[in-house]
């Protein structure tokens, strides 16, 4: 579904940005990109989306650009247009006029609310619109920057089980840039650990474990372990302690 190969995007003399990047991602997989702020993570995003082409290497997608949709760490809804104009905004003008909206006005559990306007909406049910709006164009691929790093601990974790039930019905290919590792281990196949800066990948961590899964699970809980000591947190924190 998507091939990229040793690329690159680097700022400041090469001391920010990702470089060396190399992975693939099949068809259905929920891809997780974790790691410390400042090693590229939303700037790989940005990229693998065409919001930036100033990059090397090279990016091999089914369909291109055209078919990947991106979520980004605020709704960014239109304030004048209702939510069923938001959802609708991303598809062809002769499309816009269509009921297309309504079946992920229900997705996304909005159904009810298509005539209000963002001003009248919670956080989360903005990101439910976004989301919506995300989807509405059927990417193959969708890309997610922290989209629920903003929200209270309940209704992020009630977005993220909205995540996993569109996973279910769609098996839309997804990459999620997260600093929650408890959020990675939950949703995701397989997560990609970026460290230093510029970042590259560090480590790769496979989730064997089949979705839905259950939170505070003892596997789940073990590869936290294992990940917090590939980011050296543990051992930066009993030398703090020291």
């Amino acid at each position: 579904m998507l091939q990229i190969n040793r690329l690159k995007r680097t700022f400041n003399n090469n001391q920010a940005g990702f470089q060396n990047i190399n992975f693939s991602v099949d068809k259905g997989e929920i891809i997780g990109i974790l790691g410390t702020s400042g090693c590229g993570k939303s700037t790989l995003l940005r990229v693998l989306s065409g919001l930036d082409s100033n990059y090397e290497g090279k990016i091999s997608s089914k369909d291109g650009n055209d078919n990947i949709g991106m979520m980004f760490q605020e709704p960014r809804l239109l304030p004048w247009l209702s939510v069923k104009n938001n959802i609708s905004f991303g598809l062809e003008k002769e499309e816009r006029n269509s009921n297309k909206y309504q079946t992920y006005l229900d997705l996304v559990g909005l159904t009810g609310f298509e005539n209000h306007y963002p001003k009248d909406l919670s956080g989360g049910m903005a990101q439910r619109t976004a989301i919506a709006r995300a989807l509405i164009t059927d990417p193959e691929v969708l890309l997610l920057d922290e989209p629920f790093s903003a929200l209270d601990a309940f209704t992020k974790m009630q977005l993220q089980d909205l995540l996993l039930s569109i996973w279910q019905k769609k098996q839309t290919t997804m990459l999620l840039v997260t600093h929650d590792i408890d959020e990675a281990l939950y949703l995701c196949d397989r997560i990609f650990i970026l460290k230093g800066q510029p970042g590259e990948v560090f480590a790769e961590v496979a989730v064997e474990k089949p979705k839905p899964r259950t939170r505070g699970d003892a596997y789940l809980s073990k590869q936290k372990a294992h990940i917090l000591n590939l980011l050296n947190v543990e051992k930066k924190a009993a030398g703090d302690e020291r």
